[in-house]
């Protein structure tokens, strides 16, 4: 099959020649740490809903869920949790839990977002919970930049 044939087999399937894959992206980091873990620590991790272990999105925040050895060793490599910042591992996990919520088929992340309003703003049911009235909400805004930024090109 020549080049030309390549590049429309290529085509027709979606892909693009010389464009390999690349993995996910997690996001803008400083992003996430100065405007959207407020949103979360707020709105989102507290024991009731996302704050806790075994949830599908589990999300750290100061005061709540704290990822912490659950044997109880110590490790004297690692420093000891500060009880008033997330360490930069539970930053991370949670910006990177937030942008699995993003696909392919929803780089933006609407399906999250619509589960933060009620069904009759356009939401979608979120366990019988509303964490804002409408979409105009300016931390609705700021969820969206976040989440667009993990599909930056």
């Amino acid at each position: 099959m020549g080049l030309a044939a390549a590049c429309a087999v290529a085509a027709m399937a979606g892909c693009t020649v010389n464009n390999p894959p690349t993995a996910e992206r997690d996001g803008d980091a400083e992003l996430y740490a100065s405007e959207v873990q407020p949103i979360v620590q707020a709105r989102c991790a507290f024991e009731g809903c996302h704050g806790r272990e075994g949830m599908p999105l589990a999300l750290y925040a100061v005061d709540f869920l704290r990822l912490r050895d659950p044997v109880g060793d110590i490790d004297p490599d690692v420093p000891p949790l500060d009880e008033r910042a997330l360490s930069q591992t539970e930053l991370a996990h949670n910006r990177q839990a937030l942008a699995a919520r993003t696909s392919a088929t929803d780089p933006t992340g609407e399906g999250l977002i619509l589960r933060l309003v009620p069904v009759s703003e356009g939401g979608i049911p979120h366990a019988d919970t509303v964490v804002y009235t409408s979409l105009s909400e300016p931390d609705i805004g700021t969820l969206r930049r976040f989440l667009g930024s993990t599909h930056a090109r």
